[in-house]
């Protein structure tokens, strides 16, 4: 259990036992090994639209970007909706920069949620959905994405 001192502000340090220094690096270690697991497979998009973005009145193309990651070793990946939507261009990079061009295979603007298909001569990287029924309400996510193509 997290001491009242560790939820308080101040200096780092202060107030803070030997538990909840373990506690922290231990949330920290846990922090790290999530995102070394699935960095392979976080994916950046860039779309284009021809004519300019859906809803917006404009001259010529507009582009925008998101995130997304690979769900399967043979270039499936799930995004949102609102980045794909309508989109002339797709192109996805991968965190080795790796770049495809991407087809829109599923788009659902009611769920925000699009699939994109990859092609590639070798198996990718990819994140495998858990079990959201084990979760509980109060538990720690992280949510890890690419959508300014750091």
């Amino acid at each position: 259990m997290l001491s009242p001192q560790w939820l308080s502000a101040g200096n780092p340090g202060e107030g803070e036992s030997g538990d909840d220094a373990s506690l922290l690096d231990a949330y920290s270690g846990a922090v790290i090994g999530a995102l070394e697991r699935v960095a392979p497979a976080v994916t950046f998009i860039e779309v284009a639209h021809a004519g300019g973005a859906p809803g917006r009145r404009s001259r010529g193309p507009a582009h925008g970007s998101g995130s997304g990651f690979l769900f399967t070793p043979d270039g499936y990946l799930l995004t949102n909706s609102h980045v794909v939507h309508g989109a002339e261009r797709i192109r996805v990079r991968l965190n080795d920069d790796t770049r495809f061009n991407a087809d829109l295979v599923g788009d659902d603007p009611d769920s925000d949620l699009a699939v994109l298909r990859i092609g590639s001569p070798a198996a990718l990287p990819y994140v495998e959905f858990g079990d959201s029924s084990a979760l509980r309400v109060g538990q720690v996510a992280i949510a890890i994405g690419n959508p300014l193509g750091y």
